[in-house]
Formats: structure tokens, sequence, C-alpha cells
């Protein structure tokens, strides 16, 4: 990498540490630990939603409606809201950054 990448990067990954979408998000992560137990219940949740969403790509709607049904409790808590919340609007960011960053790039990858 030339130290001219490499300094864009720098400069990238701090734009991103000081945008209101990565405030947020670590504002209600910090918050987040001061529960430990809350922390590790969103935790799961998070783990599971993942795994459902990867494995079980066919019926995910459904089965998507059940899981929150069953964690309606954990999903009514303020925080946990937010915490989602947030979390959802960064991912959102950063997927629009890495769409901008590889738009042009052509890694000719047909054979996937």
């Amino acid at each position: 990498m030339t130290d001219a990448v490499k300094a864009k990067a720098e400069e990238l990954k701090y734009t991103i540490l000081n945008s209101e979408e990565y405030k947020n998000f670590d504002m209600y992560r910090r918050k987040l630990f001061e529960y430990p137990d809350l922390k590790e219940r969103v935790n799961q949740f998070r783990a599971a939603n993942v795994s459902m969403q990867i494995h079980k790509a066919n019926s995910v709607n459904v089965d998507m409606q059940n899981f929150a049904a069953e964690n309606q409790d954990l999903l009514n808590n303020s925080l946990v809201r937010d915490f989602l919340n947030s979390e959802l609007i960064l991912c959102k960011m950063l997927q629009k950054v890495n769409k901008i960053l590889i738009s042009d790039v052509e890694l000719e990858l047909d054979f996937l």
C-alpha cells in the first residue's frame, strides 16, 4: 500500500469516527456496557439474528417475525432499541462507504 493510500484510509477512518452515526452508536454502546447482563442478552440476540440471516435465507421473513416476537421484552427496552437502531444506521453508512470505494474497482469476480 502506498503512503498516499494509507493516509487517505486513515483520514476516512477518522472522518467516520467523528461522524454523528458513529458518535450515536458509541454513546449507546457505552451506555449498554453499564448493564452487563443486558449487554449479554443483546449480544446473544445479535448473534442469533446474524446466524438466522445467514443460514435461513429462504424463510428469513417469517423466522424474523417469530424471532422478534420471542424477544419482544428485550426489544421493548429503550436502550436496547436505541443501540440496535444506531448500530443499523452505522452499518448502513459503512455499506454505502464501501460501495463508493469499490464501485469502479474491477476485480473480475465472475468465477464466483
